[in-house]
């Protein structure tokens, strides 16, 4: 029978808890190296067992940990590159504009249109859709609840009581 992979975990089991609390999104990979820890050499088939975790997974953390050490287990590398379309002072007046009661928007292909006009930014709907709602927590499509243009004066008309005769 083929022996499981022999690692010498140097970090106590203390450490590697904290360092779970501390990085919560390599929860997993911590797991797996105390388990090591505490329990010896297991294989990828237990290993992936107890931490729910695929074996392919535990292969590529196991290796990785074996080379480089556990700093490149806690290194985040994924995407993030993609530079934002939208920036600050676009986003400070399409907020201005997204708040003005006379001057706002419509609909979301009107904001489509204003950057595209305005700034030369060509952005797909449904990621300007996204964008406002995440951002500014817009919802075009719901109507106001009273009208922008309402004099204060009329509507005290209407709130007098009626004598009754």
């Amino acid at each position: 029978m083929i022996q499981p992979l022999q690692i010498a975990v140097k970090e106590s089991v203390p450490q590697l808890r904290a360092l779970q609390k501390k990085h919560p999104s390599r929860f997993n990979v911590l797991q797996m190296l105390i388990l090591i820890k505490q329990q010896g050499p297991l294989s990828k088939k237990s290993l992936s067992f107890l931490t729910g975790c695929s074996d392919k997974s535990i292969h590529i953390w196991r290796s990785r940990y074996l080379k480089e050490g556990i700093d490149s287990l806690l290194t985040e590398n994924r995407g993030g590159t993609k530079k934002a379309k939208i920036t600050g002072d676009v986003a400070g007046k399409l907020r201005d504009r997204l708040y003005d009661p006379k001057g706002g928007f419509r609909s979301f292909i009107e904001i489509q249109q204003w950057l595209l006009n305005e700034f030369s930014i060509d952005m797909d709907y449904h990621a300007v859709n996204k964008y406002v709602k995440r951002k500014f927590g817009a919802k075009l499509k719901v109507s106001r609840k009273s009208h922008v243009q309402k004099s204060p004066a009329d509507e005290a008309v209407f709130k007098k009581p009626v004598r009754k005769i």
